[in-house]
C-alpha cells in the first residue's frame, strides 16, 4: 500500500485550498495565510494539475467552488477541523491539569463518578480536569495516553503500577416490586433457578455468569434460563431495577443501591470470587502533584 505522501498533494496546497474554498476570495484566503494573492493562485493551479480537474469556477474576479470543488472542500475541511480538533485537545490537556482516567462500564458508572464527586466537594478550590475513558474490553484501557485506570482483573502491565482495589463480591439483587411479584421461595441457591435471571454477555472470560455463580455454591446449572441477556452492565442494572428479574450485583458497585432500597438482596449467599477490581498509574506519564494527589484518594476510597 502507498504512503500517504505518495497518494496525497503537499498538504500545504490543501490547506490554502480550504481557505480558499470557504472565503471564495483568493486575496482574503491569501491575507488569512500570510501569503500574496499569485502564492494562492499558484497553489491551486498546482492542485487542480495534480487532480486533473477544475475546482473552481472563475468569472472575472469572483470565484465558486465547482462540483468536484465542493466534494473534496467538504472532505478537506472535515479532515482539517478533526486533526485541529486532536490538537487542541493534547494542548489543552497539558495546559489545564488534565488528567485522563480509563475504566470499564460497571466501574465508571457505579463507582468512579460517585468518587470523585466526592472528591470535589473534599477539595472545592483544587483545580482538576478529568476525562474519562469507557470500555468493557480491557486491552482499551492500558494505552500511552491514560494516567490511571481502574478496572476488573487486568493482569500483569510493563510500564503500570498496579494495586487492588477491592474484592469481588457478587450477590443476587432485585427490586422490591420484583419480588412483591414474584412471591415464589428464594431460601436456597436451588430456588432462583425457577426464577427470572437476568445476565451480561461475556466480553471478557474472566466475568462471572450465573452458571459459574451457582457452580461456586455448589449447584450445578441444570434447568438454569436466562429470561434476560444484555450487552453491559448498566443494561442489566436498570433492568433488574424496573423488575425484570434477578441479576448478579457486585458489591461496592451498587452499595449506594442497596442502601436505598432501588435494589435488595435475594438470600442471604454471597460469592467472594477471589478476583478484584484494580488500580494501576501510569509511569511513563508526567504526573502532576494534583493528579498524584487524586490518585492516592482513589487508592484508598474501596468502598466509597
Amino acid at each position: 500500500m502507498k504512503s500517504l505522501r505518495h497518494r496525497l498533494p503537499t498538504p500545504y496546497s490543501l490547506l490554502v485550498f480550504e481557505a480558499a474554498g470557504r472565503t471564495l476570495n483568493f486575496t482574503q484566503a491569501a491575507r488569512e495565510l500570510h501569503v500574496t494573492q499569485a502564492a494562492v493562485s499558484k497553489q491551486m493551479k498546482y492542485l487542480e494539475d495534480y487532480l486533473q480537474c477544475e475546482l473552481f469556477e472563475r468569472h472575472g474576479r469572483r470565484v465558486v467552488l465547482s462540483a468536484a470543488g465542493r466534494q473534496l472542500h467538504q472532505k478537506v475541511s472535515a479532515s482539517f477541523n478533526y486533526l485541529a480538533g486532536a490538537v487542541e485537545e493534547l494542548s489543552d490537556a497539558r495546559q489545564q491539569n488534565t488528567v485522563t482516567i480509563a475504566a470499564n462500564t460497571a466501574v465508571s458508572h457505579y463507582w468512579l463518578g460517585r468518587v470523585l464527586s466526592l472528591y470535589r466537594q473534599a477539595h472545592p478550590a483544587r483545580e482538576l480536569n478529568t476525562r474519562v475513558i469507557t470500555s468493557d474490553t480491557t486491552e482499551d484501557l492500558f494505552t500511552d495516553d491514560v494516567h490511571i485506570v481502574i478496572t476488573y482483573e487486568p493482569g500483569p502491565r510493563a510500564g503500570w503500577e498496579m494495586e487492588q482495589l477491592f474484592a469481588e463480591e457478587l450477590i443476587p439483587v432485585a427490586s422490591p416490586a420484583y419480588l412483591e411479584a414474584h412471591p415464589q421461595a428464594c431460601a436456597t441457591v436451588a430456588d432462583l433457578k425457577a426464577h427470572k435471571l437476568l445476565d451480561v454477555e461475556r466480553i471478557e472470560p474472566s466475568w462471572i455468569d450465573w452458571d459459574t455463580w451457582l457452580q461456586a455454591q455448589g449447584e450445578n446449572g441444570a434447568g438454569l434460563e436466562v429470561a434476560g441477556l444484555f450487552n453491559n452492565y448498566i443494561m442489566l442494572i436498570d433492568a433488574a431495577k424496573r423488575g425484570q428479574g434477578i441479576a448478579l450485583g457486585a458489591r461496592n458497585l451498587l452499595d449506594d443501591k442497596l442502601a436505598t432500597g432501588e435494589l435488595v438482596p435475594v438470600g442471604d449467599t454471597v460469592m467472594v470470587s477471589g478476583r478484584h477490581y484494580w488500580i494501576a498509574l501510569n509511569q511513563s506519564r508526567p504526573l502532576t502533584r494534583t493528579m498524584l494527589e487524586l490518585y492516592q484518594y482513589l487508592r484508598r476510597f474501596t468502598s466509597a
